[in-house]
């Protein structure tokens, strides 16, 4: 290769990874683990053996295999699912298409949520 080719190439490429998209979404972005479900008026499920997961990234939030947009403000998360509503997300805490959860604690390594239907305690991976 030539070095114009080559000094072309990191050129591209350095372009290519400068537009990347930052992710806003503070101490709330990344893989939450949910460690306990706690639906109302009902006992505390322990779910640290199951693999129940919530990945935040960007404008979206994914449970499981399905996907929902988000708002998040102070100690408010309001989530929409896109898509119709699937029963298997009572596992994950989701009762409703439409859910809006107290954020109860939050930062790097925990989180704490309670919406209507259900409090959910998570670890952040």
């Amino acid at each position: 290769m030539t070095r114009k080719a080559i000094s072309l190439l990191l050129c591209i490429t350095t372009l290519l990874c400068s537009c990347q998209k930052e992710d806003r979404n503070g101490d709330l972005g990344g893989f939450w683990k949910v460690m306990q479900l706690t639906p109302a008026n009902k006992a505390g499920i322990d779910c640290k053996e199951k693999s129940l997961f919530w990945r935040v990234q960007l404008q979206l939030l994914q449970i499981g295999g399905e996907y929902a947009r988000f708002g998040h403000s102070g100690d408010s998360l309001h989530l929409q699912l896109i898509g119709s509503y699937n029963s298997c997300l009572k596992d994950y805490g989701v009762y409703k298409k439409d859910e809006s959860y107290a954020v109860l604690h939050l930062d790097r390594n925990g989180m704490t949520l309670k919406s209507d239907s259900a409090k959910i305690r998570f670890k952040k991976f």
